[in-house]
């Protein structure tokens, strides 16, 4: 065989292989992607006591261990935790962690500022334009076991703009509410008893403010500002409420004793809109499974439930 005839068969042979031909495709690489551990793939040995440390300090938190009612939580339009909370009685709640990032929201915020004030002397604090958690007294409550006096702290006054000004730190659900329907009726009360603890100040008060910032969003494009004139007359109805709910529980106690006066309590509705206090309660029945002991409470303590106004009577602005 010529050498010419040897170079073509070869030629040939190789246009044959399967390598050489047009439809051969390359080897792909193959490439594993790594997968990292899950939480579920080992059981957390330091979390235990991580978490504890956390939920101590939101339990030992000065405004989870408040006992006396101050001026956000007289507006509730629940008369039961109204009254549960006037009387004193124990509530069982699981550790707040949302509530708690808006405490952290807080912290940062009373740090902020007083940075912008101008730098300087001032005892009386007079010249400063921003003053952040001011503790101001809206009022008072007398019992039968003595009283006290309802104070609060208002996360920012602005002294310039005579406003105060509350944060809210919530979830889509708030924002679309307040959006269609307003503030609640506690937050107004709260706004309310905040300028009135000015004015016992005699500091300006003109403006009050609730600013509703958004928890899940990634700015503060969401938020939702609310401004208002001060309005006194919602706060003075709260007081004049609780202080009614007061005179009124001390005289069934001392009449028919603090037992009667507990199952009057049991009888006063609770929230119609949402209080995050119902269901903490010891005699709340979520599921129904109990009858209240109606008979135990007198008729003529009943005919003054009435009297107690779970709401705000005041003509709402168009």
């Amino acid at each position: 065989m010529s050498s010419k005839t040897n170079i073509l068969a070869v030629a040939q042979a190789k246009a044959k292989h399967p390598a050489n031909s047009d439809q051969a495709q390359p080897a792909e690489p193959v490439h594993r992607t790594y997968t990292f551990p899950t939480p579920q793939d080992d059981e957390p040995a330091l979390w235990p006591e991580i978490r504890t440390i956390i939920e101590t300090s939101i339990r030992d938190n000065p405004r989870n261990r408040q006992v006396e009612l101050g001026p956000s939580e007289l507006g509730t339009d629940s008369l039961h935790t109204l009254a549960a909370k006037l009387a004193g009685w124990p509530q069982q709640q699981s550790v707040g962690w949302l509530p708690y990032i808006g405490t952290a929201v807080h912290a940062q915020f009373e740090k902020l500022f007083p940075t912008l004030n101008p730098q300087g002397f001032d005892e009386d604090r007079e010249g400063k334009r921003f003053e952040t958690e001011k503790r101001v007294t809206v009022g008072r409550i007398q019992g039968l076991y003595g009283g006290y006096k309802v104070s609060g702290s208002i996360d920012l006054y602005d002294r310039k703009n005579a406003t105060t000004v509350d944060w809210k730190i919530v979830g889509q659900t708030t924002l679309r509410n307040v959006k269609a329907n307003g503030i609640s009726q506690q937050y107004a009360v709260q706004a309310s008893l905040y300028g009135l603890g000015l004015a016992n100040e005699e500091q300006p008060i003109k403006r009050s403010a609730i600013y509703f910032l958004p928890r899940n969003a990634v700015s503060l494009n969401d938020a939702l500002p609310w401004e208002h004139q001060w309005d006194p007359q919602p706060g003075k109805w709260a007081l004049a409420r609780a202080q009614l709910t007061v005179n009124i529980m001390d005289i069934i106690e001392q009449a028919d004793g603090p037992e009667v006066r507990d199952a009057w309590i049991s009888l006063l509705p609770p929230s119609p809109t949402h209080d995050f206090s119902d269901g903490t309660w010891p005699d709340d029945d979520p599921l129904g499974l109990n009858e209240p002991n109606t008979n135990v409470v007198p008729d003529k303590w009943k005919q003054l439930i009435p009297l107690l106004e779970a709401t705000y009577p005041g003509e709402k602005n168009e």
